[in-house]
Formats: structure tokens, sequence, C-alpha cells
């Protein structure tokens, strides 16, 4: 990904990272809390309870599963502007709930529509996100 980081006043932008860093400090109520009722998120089938997870309640489980892994996690997630999505490279490390230390890094594409997260499409290496949602972030 080869896009600008994006200004963190752009307001679906700044949406966007409080829930990652709602979600970093175990807030998953904040993090889920700016979602569309109907949104869809689409994990890559091999993430940890990864697939299609659709409506908050969902995604709240989802999250929850998710940041119920780590004993301690570090989450660094920088964002970038491509239309009415929202592109975060989100580099995740710590120590596994089980005790084995990871360190990942992530693309997620979000969909922002009148202040509500409406979709997220995750993709586990960066490079996989497709060119149509950075071609106008370049």
């Amino acid at each position: 990904m080869t896009a600008a980081p994006a200004d963190r006043t752009d307001p679906d932008v700044a949406l966007v990272l409080a829930a990652y860093d709602a979600y970093a400090r175990g807030d998953i109520d904040a993090a889920v809390a700016d979602l569309h009722p109907d949104v869809d998120r689409v994990e890559p089938e091999d993430f940890p309870n990864g697939g299609p997870h659709r409506g908050a309640g969902a995604v709240h489980e989802y999250l929850s599963a998710s940041y119920a892994m780590w004993s301690e996690l570090h989450s660094e997630p920088v964002a970038c502007r491509s239309g009415e999505h929202v592109v975060i490279v989100h580099h995740v490390h710590g120590v596994l709930a089980d005790g084995n230390p990871l360190s990942i890094t992530a693309a997620d594409v979000f969909t922002v529509r009148d202040g509500r997260i409406v979709g997220m499409h995750a993709y586990a290496d960066p490079s996989e996100v497709p060119n149509r949602w950075l071609s106008s972030a370049r």
C-alpha cells in the first residue's frame, strides 16, 4: 500500500481510529458504538473466528473473542482515505493468552456513511487490498 496517512481531523478517519483505540484498551462496547446495526464485517477465513459477521451484535461477539486471545496487546493503526473508504494498515503485536508472542500486520477497509461504519473487509496481507480502494488515496 502506497497511500499517504490520512488527516486525523477527518471525521470518518477519527471515528474509525477511535474504534481501534477502544479495542486496544479492551472497551468492546466503545469499539462498536459507531457501527450501523446492519454492518457487514468480513475477516479472512484463516483468522480465528474468521469469515463474515453481519450486524453490530455479531461484530461485538467477534471482537470480544478476538480480544480475549491476547494477554498483552499493542495496536498501531495507520489510516488513509480513499473516497468513502478508510483504509487501515494495522500492526498488532503482543503476547497471546497462551503465552506465545505474536506480531502481525493486516489491512482493514471500512465504509463509512453518515457517521456510521456500514462495512469492513479485512485482509491478512496489506498488499491484498484491491487497488480500487487505494486509487483515490494515492
